[in-house]
């Protein structure tokens, strides 16, 4: 490697800002927003979080990728690692994110317990029932949508997000799911617990959904005596 070589190499790696939490690296590929304070959010997780929680997960990068706008969303769990966004509204915003994305970091080292016993998925199941009902009682023709699929279905997201839109959703979902993004699917309603349970209201959550409460407490409690 000649000089000019090593010259554009140090400045390619002197644009990445390097942090660590619970010994997994953090990479701040593109800059947060000025105010931010990346390493107080981090030091929230690792305060917060078990420490097994972050077994398996091989870094965090902050980076706006082009799917991001594509997809209309601002992180993705793959590979077992995070990519979040860099624009974000405030510290709270990122921290939201960040602990979403270690329920989905969760979901595959854990699935068995999470979903083995099948609690979660039929506490799931009677809300979107009682769900389908409510939209029914509205006039919204939902026979071409199955409520009973726990997976991922974009004509689904579209039906709930786009026909019957945010307000009616929240309306419908007020007292049954925690947040209506919850009624998306089986992973995105344990995701929005898992948030509620670390940044919200946790006796919201308990009242709204016990079984998932329940399931997330065990989480929680695992490695603890």
């Amino acid at each position: 490697m000649n000089e000019l070589d090593e010259y554009i190499f140090e400045k390619v790696q002197n644009t990445t800002k390097k942090f660590h939490v619970g010994g997994v690296p953090v990479h701040e590929d593109d800059e947060l927003p000025e105010g931010f304070n990346l390493k107080s959010v981090l030091k929230t997780l690792e305060d917060h979080l078990p420490s097994y929680y972050f077994d398996g997960l091989k870094g965090i990068t902050i980076k706006h990728l082009d799917e991001f706008d594509e997809r209309n969303v601002i992180a993705v769990y793959r590979d077992s690692q995070f990519f979040i966004s860099n624009k974000q509204d405030d510290s709270k915003d990122l921290l939201d994110d960040l602990v979403h994305e270690f329920a989905h970091h969760l979901e595959t080292r854990k699935s068995e317990l999470i979903y083995g016993d099948e609690k979660i998925e039929q506490e799931f199941l009677k809300k979107r029932s009682q769900l389908e009902f409510e939209l029914r009682s509205e006039g919204y023709w939902t026979k071409e949508y199955d409520f009973d699929n726990v997976e991922y279905n974009e004509e689904f997201d579209n039906f709930l997000y786009k026909r019957v839109g945010r307000n009616m959703l929240k309306l419908a979902t007020t007292g049954m799911f925690i947040r209506p993004y919850a009624a998306v699917s089986l992973r995105e309603y344990f995701a929005t617990g898992f948030e509620a349970y670390y940044l919200g209201d946790k006796e919201k959550l308990d009242q709204t959904s016990p079984l998932l409460y329940d399931k997330i407490d065990e989480l929680h409690n695992l490695t603890r005596k």
